[in-house]
């Protein structure tokens, strides 16, 4: 039996080293390289030159190289390549791979979900990209220093995959190995025998298929599937100019009259030694026991003394016991084959060239040692140093080598980063078009979102990442160089329509483009503004340019509220630290109120005891009907329950009014009054929360008198000349009748005996000891404005007046007793409604010696919690007999930042949520007599 030396490059054994590396010793250098399901990656199981028998300290690794030389035959060496297309090696490269991965993704930031598949499928193709790049530099080297190879695969098919290595290989050779190999092999001992070609010679490929196929039951039929395997391989490889007419230009070379391609014959050359070892144990088993028939078939006549059915049987399909096998051949195919191309090489060497280019092929069979010289060289060029991250290359074609090769082999990638390229120009074109000179972010993100799937609908593979962060990138270049639109946000939330511009001074002349339709102080005109930058702009500036539009606002008397006067020129605003003001820490405040303001809850039925004294107008008394505030004592459904309930059917609701307290001296009893700063200003507005002692600038209300309370006649409402812009049946004040008792009433005799009324005033009731009561009939309104400028007044927290063309008989103590809503939705469309806002309260007072003081507070929503307050120091007094209009401010804005209105989505039960006017604002003093 004929001894197989062999040996791992580069710890070649001295045996072997000093059989084949010598000078007089000439061989013929054989390849095997391509796919593997072996444990060992042993691809060289069809050739009968090595054992399948596991070995215990077995090396599997990329690139590895193993030398097998038969001492019997000796003119052939066989090189055994392990690659990453062998099954084991893959798996150790994956799991290398996977490993390395994992340690990095433990140092990086935590990505977003969404793109996890995204780059899973980037990490999947990025490894496939490596293994076909490391494959196919171990094949160009193998065809470098080999004169045949055998291309080993599992399967009885061809893998039509190989034809894009061997075309990405083939354009390599052409454009850059024999640029820069002749240069390397100039000054080698090897190099003057392989010439300027760089390599033995055009190495012939053989196809060895290791699948056996069942159906051919003879060889003959197999030869015949062979050859055409053969054609089919021939015609692929001319059909992508693998080969050529000329063996020198093509990659490899095809033998035209002698076969190539082998399918192997042996059905138990990938049988496990485990199952084979059992099979033969339970062949003599049978043998001795039992015996077989004639026609080879174990008797299974004894299967009842055996332990189970099957038991100690063979456990393979095929028999190996007599070998019989149809396929059982005293020589092996494979290396019959091999030997007539071995043959062909030592007598005539190869000629695969057609025609004219006959003669002229290059086909050298160096000596041992001249071989293995250049074998270490080519090896060190083309697996060593490409596999050194750190080698730096000082000729510039090798460089280029290296640099382009990946490029080159990964044609997978370079049909994807095309598809990429395309789908990223035609995402840049959608973009691009019918683009406004100037644009929102939202807009520019919009078209991105579009443009990203137009990139989507072309692009493919890892690149697509890439591609889609590079098409932001330009589309963001696009937006920010000019067409970028201002969007500073206006008081009430509108953006700003206007291209980007510098801020210079005070608004920097900002427009959101939406016209706003309001009213002026008094409620006479109407006029258009713009959205406001500023809070001065919202609340002062607006009105008073509709003061020189309106013909009553400048004649009307009004009371003025505190504003900041300084008394140096370097005044400044006052820095105050950012806030976040919880519903908690305002429900403190209310302990602090002024109490002679509040108004008890007694009153909320104030004609319970029956009819008596109205002070009020002539016109004013057609509603004067107990019945009509009947409703006041009802519950309310929306979201702040009505207060005003009576707490005792027994008890007496009235309002004691003391005679001859100033107000000087309460004012003085709760604390010595601080002087407000006259360097230093409230940059917002104030509220509970301010610090004592700022005032602003200027002032967010107006309170002014329009008329004698005759003015308003509760038959008509409000008329349209006095006040404008109000819904049909919505103008209409609610009449609110309010019993006081005197502690003097002697010195309201007088006053009573020059009034004018119709029919002698009668006090409700008279008693010695706590005084005379008497009623005072008021009218007040809640005033409701939208941008587009309808107006209308409520009769509840929750219901919009609705007067018709009657007399209103609702009552005003649930819009007195009870919070009411900031905004509202406004009436005037169903489908999407505007919001409306509480902007002004109307006061007719009465004919009585009393005057009506008003301390307002707003409170805001959850998100920025405040509770704003006019910031007088007394609360404003109310002359009798009047029409009086409270204008509240337009935008709110605390210590940061202005607190933004509800832009949609509010309903009458969640406007609330948004802000209130707080109850209790209306109280009762006894006009000063001198």
């Amino acid at each position: 039996m004929s001894r197989i030396l062999s040996g791992i490059f580069p710890d070649i054994p001295p045996e072997l080293s000093s059989r084949l590396f010598r000078d007089d010793h000439n061989l013929v250098v054989i390849g095997v390289i391509g796919k593997s399901v072996d444990p060992e990656c042993n691809k060289m199981a069809g050739f009968d030159m090595v054992k399948l028998t596991p070995e215990p300290n077995a090396i599997v690794q990329n690139g590895q190289i193993r030398f097998y030389f038969n001492e019997a035959e000796g003119k052939s060496l066989f090189i055994h390549f392990q690659t990453t297309f062998d099954e084991m090696v893959m798996e150790q490269f994956l799991i290398e791979r996977m490993t390395k991965a994992a340690m990095d993704q433990k140092e990086e930031q935590p990505t977003e979900e969404k793109r996890g598949s995204k780059r899973r499928s980037s990490a999947i193709h990025s490894l496939h990209t490596l293994v076909r790049a490391k494959f196919s530099q171990m094949l160009l080297f193998a065809i470098q220093i080999c004169h045949i190879i055998v291309l080993v695969e599992p399967n009885n098919v061809f893998d039509t995959s190989y034809l894009s290595i061997f075309k990405a290989l083939k354009v390599i050779r052409e454009q850059h190995v024999l640029k820069f190999l002749p240069k390397f092999l100039k000054n080698s001992s090897s190099g003057s025998q392989i010439g300027k070609e760089g390599r033995l010679c055009s190495p012939r490929f053989i196809f060895y298929f290791e699948k056996t196929l069942h159906e051919y039951t003879n060889v003959d039929n197999l030869q015949r599937y062979e050859f055409e395997i053969e054609d089919c391989i021939y015609k692929m490889l001319r059909n992508e100019f693998v080969i050529t007419n000329n063996s020198l230009n093509s990659l490899f070379s095809i033998p035209r009259n002698k076969r190539f391609v082998c399918m192997n014959t042996n059905p138990n050359l990938r049988t496990d030694p485990i199952t084979q070892s059992v099979n033969e144990l339970a062949t003599c088993i049978n043998k001795e026991r039992h015996g077989l028939h004639s026609d080879g078939e174990d008797n299974d006549s004894d299967d009842e003394i055996r332990p189970f059915k099957g038991f100690a049987k063979p456990l393979s399909k095929y028999k190996t016991v007599n070998n019989t096998n149809v396929w059982s051949e005293k020589t092996n195919r494979l290396l019959q084959l091999i030997k007539e191309h071995v043959d062909e090489a030592l007598q005539t060497g190869f000629d695969d060239s057609i025609a004219k280019y006959k003669g002229k092929s290059h086909f050298v069979i160096p000596s041992g040692k001249s071989w293995y010289e250049m074998f270490k060289l080519l090896h060190k060029i083309f697996v060593e140093n490409p596999d050194n991250p750190s080698f730096e290359p000082n000729d510039s074609d090798y460089k280029s080598y290296l640099e382009n090769f990946p490029r080159i082999i990964d044609i997978d990638d370079r049909f994807y980063s095309e598809c990429c390229e395309y789908g990223l120009e035609r995402g840049k074109e959608h973009y691009k078009e019918m683009l406004p000179s100037f644009y929102s972010k939202n807009y520019h993100e919009q078209k991105i979102l579009q443009s990203i799937a137009m990139l989507k609908k072309y692009g493919r593979g890892p690149h697509l990442i890439v591609c889609e962060k590079k098409l932001t990138e330009i589309c963001d270049d696009v937006w920010l160089n000019g067409r970028q639109q201002c969007e500073v946000l206006s008081l009430r939330g509108n953006p700003c329509a206007m291209p980007k511009h510098e801020i210079l001074s005070g608004d920097g002349g900002h427009n959101s483009a939406e016209t706003i339709i309001s009213t002026c102080n008094c409620g006479r005109t109407q006029g258009r503004r713009n959205d406001p930058y500023t809070l001065r702009q919202a609340n002062y500036e607006f009105y008073q340019i509709m003061m020189g539009s309106c013909t009553m606002c400048p004649k009307l008397e009004s009371i003025p509220f505190a504003v900041f006067e300084p008394s140096i020129n370097d005044y400044r605003a006052a820095e105050l630290e950012k806030t976040v003001v919880d519903k908690e820490d305002i429900a403190e405040e209310d302990d602090d109120d002024y109490q002679v303001l509040s108004m008890p809850s007694q009153l909320a039925n104030p004609l319970s005891i029956g009819s008596g004294l109205t002070f009020s107008d002539d016109e004013n008394n057609e509603s004067n009907d107990p019945a009509s505030d009947a409703k006041s004592n009802e519950n309310n459904s929306s979201d702040h329950e009505i207060i005003a309930e009576a707490s005792d059917e027994n008890s007496i609701n009235e309002i004691v009014i003391k005679v001859g307290v100033e107000e000087n001296e309460e004012c003085l009893a709760k604390g010595i009054y601080r002087q407000p700063s006259t360097t230093e200003y409230l940059s917002g507005m104030v509220h509970t929360l301010s610090p004592a002692g700022l005032l602003p600038q200027f002032s967010s209300w107006s309170l002014v008198c329009v008329g004698h309370s005759s003015v308003y006649s509760h038959n008509s409402g409000i008329p349209e000349h006095a006040q404008s812009g109000f819904l049909s049946g919505a103008n209409f004040l609610l009449p609110w009748d309010v019993q006081v008792r005197l502690e003097n009433a002697a010195s309201w005799a007088r006053t009573l005996d020059k009034a004018r009324h119709r029919r002698k005033p009668q006090p409700v009731s008279k008693d010695d000891s706590d005084g005379q009561v008497f009623m005072l009939k008021i009218f007040v309104g809640c005033e409701y404005e939208c941008p587009r400028g309808h107006r209308f007044f409520m009769s509840s927290p929750n219901t919009i007046l609705r007067g018709g063309s009657g007399i209103v008989k609702d009552g005003g103590s649930k819009i007195v007793f009870n919070d009411m809503p900031l905004y509202f939705p406004c009436p005037c469309r169903n489908a999407k409604p505007s919001v409306a806002q509480l902007m002004r309260v109307h006061i007719v007072t009465p004919k009585a010696p009393v005057n009506i003081i008003l301390e307002p507070k707003i409170r805001t929503g959850d998100k920025n919690c405040y509770t704003f307050t006019t910031g007088l120091a007394e609360p404003p007094k109310l002359t009798q007999s009047a029409y009086w209009v409270l204008r509240l401010p337009y935008v709110y804005e605390g210590n940061d930042e202005p607190i933004m209105p509800p832009l949609a989505d509010i309903t009458p039960s969640n406007c609330m949520n948004w802000g209130y006017l707080m109850a209790g604002m209306y109280g009762i003093v006894e006009t000063k007599t001198k």
